[in-house]
């Protein structure tokens, strides 16, 4: 009878098995695809951008051929922003600042403040040094004959371009004459007419 008294046995559980998976919001799924694929797009331009770099050639502006305006206006422009390589002699020039500046080319009867006069090409076979290129950049930029009409006096200076040592080992061998007023302008050209071109 002891036996009575005893609990009733429990039936065991089943074991435990794994639910169904959690469903993942359909609004966060989209959000990772959307981030994916802005990756792949970031990740690909960045990629053409790099094999471009190495694919284009650099250009140098200076190899931009300015074009020059063949029958000007009123204001007598033919060029603006001219590389200065790219300059002819008798070009009168408006606004000038410096022989490496980019220039405004006019008719020299237009209003202007400077001229390149002249281009010479050095024949030596080494650098010659700074002050002897200066010497001789100053020599020859002088020998430019000037019209007499003109009216050459103190009110203008000469301006040179010339080679740099570094410029040198490039193979730059151009001097370039400019006369610039120190004030003003004038409307017509200081070389001859015959050494115009």
């Amino acid at each position: 009878m002891a036996e009575e008294n005893l609990p009733e046995p429990k039936a065991a559980l089943p074991a435990l098995q794994p639910g169904p998976p959690e469903q993942e919001h359909p609004n966060r799924r989209i959000g990772q695809w959307f981030l994916l694929i802005v990756a792949v797009v970031a990740l690909s331009a960045a990629l053409v951008y790099v094999i471009l770099q190495f694919l284009t050639p650099t250009v140098d502006p200076g190899a931009l051929e300015v074009p020059r305006n063949e029958r000007p206006g009123l204001d007598g422009v033919i060029a603006t922003e001219m590389p200065p390589e790219q300059l002819i002699v008798g070009d009168c020039l408006r606004g000038f600042t410096g022989p490496l500046d980019l220039q405004t080319v006019v008719t020299c009867d237009s209003s202007h403040n400077a001229q390149l006069i002249g281009t010479f090409t050095l024949e030596h076979e080494s650098f010659p040094g700074a002050d002897a290129l200066l010497t001789e950049s100053e020599d020859l930029c002088k020998s430019v004959a000037i019209d007499p009409s003109a009216g050459l006096d103190s009110t203008w200076t000469y301006h040179f371009s010339r080679p740099s040592q570094s410029t040198w080992s490039e193979g730059d061998r151009l001097v370039s004459c400019f006369l610039s007023l120190n004030s003003g302008t004038v409307r017509s050209s200081l070389l001859p007419e015959a050494e115009q071109s």
